[in-house]
């Protein structure tokens, strides 16, 4: 009714207020969001007239709103607009979802594609992080001199967590830390620490790289059975094709920016 055109359900009318009707569809989905709420009424007759009457005060308040063009009220419209386009997004994304499903022949697919793009090595890291570069460096002179870098990221380091433990990160690959973390890792031979500050979002970092082993990597049989593996990979396929849907659409929009 607030979008000027016909309401699409068309069931058995159950009441009507000042010609806006209460379908049954539209009673049980008022029930349903009502019972996640509060309990059932035992008595469903009397149940009924309760859930009835609360939906005919709610829509006397709604119209006596929009009479006295509540609606129209600047903070009231955009949430509306917000909720409106909510329900539609999840809308649109269900629809897209259910004509374009994942399949296991997708997962498998995509699984070959990421296991070819995976760095096949992990490894043993320890890191000592700090807020500035000028900090990092220091600690890289006392490393240079023969200080232990254990001791340096218990007495230095911002992370804690793994501070008190020497710094120690333990098995990290690809993935698992950030980019750039990463590539400082891999400028590292066995044993060796940086030779100059690592940057990330956190901070500067000195990285010890203390080992390296053959990264295993599951065939798509186990990773098939790993049920969070497995989610985690069908939802990243959906987020991409809701993204690419919401590309196209861009794209065939007409978009100006004032």
């Amino acid at each position: 009714a607030a979008c000027g055109k016909k309401a699409p359900d068309t069931g058995k009318t159950l009441a009507s207020v000042n010609n806006e009707t209460i379908t049954e569809r539209d009673y049980e989905n008022y029930l349903r969001l009502r019972q996640t709420q509060q309990e059932p009424i035992v008595d469903k007759e009397k149940e009924k007239q309760v859930v009835l009457n609360e939906m005919i005060d709610r829509i006397v308040l709604s119209q006596y709103a929009v009479d006295n063009k509540l609606d129209q009220e600047p903070d009231n419209y955009l949430l509306m607009k917000r909720v409106r386009e909510n329900i539609l997004v999840q809308a649109a994304i269900r629809k897209m979802l259910k004509d374009n499903p994942v399949t296991d022949e997708d997962l498998k697919k995509r699984f070959q594609q990421e296991v070819e793009k995976t760095h096949k090595t992990e490894y043993r890291v320890r890191h000592i992080l700090v807020k500035s570069q000028d900090e990092a460096i220091a600690i890289i002179g006392l490393l240079k001199k023969g200080g232990n870098f254990a001791a340096l990221a218990k007495s230095k380091s911002l992370d804690v967590q793994t501070g008190k433990n020497g710094g120690d990160l333990g098995w990290v690959n690809q993935g698992m830390v950030v980019p750039e973390f990463f590539e400082g890792v891999l400028a590292l031979k066995k044993g060796q620490s940086s030779a100059a500050p690592v940057k990330t979002d956190y901070g500067f970092h000195v990285i010890k790289m203390d080992d390296a082993r053959p990264l295993k990597i599951p065939n798509f049989e186990e990773f098939i059975n790993d049920k969070r593996a497995r989610a985690n990979l069908h939802r990243k396929i959906q987020d991409e094709r809701v993204e690419a849907l919401a590309k196209d659409l861009k794209a065939k929009a007409k978009i100006s920016y004032n």
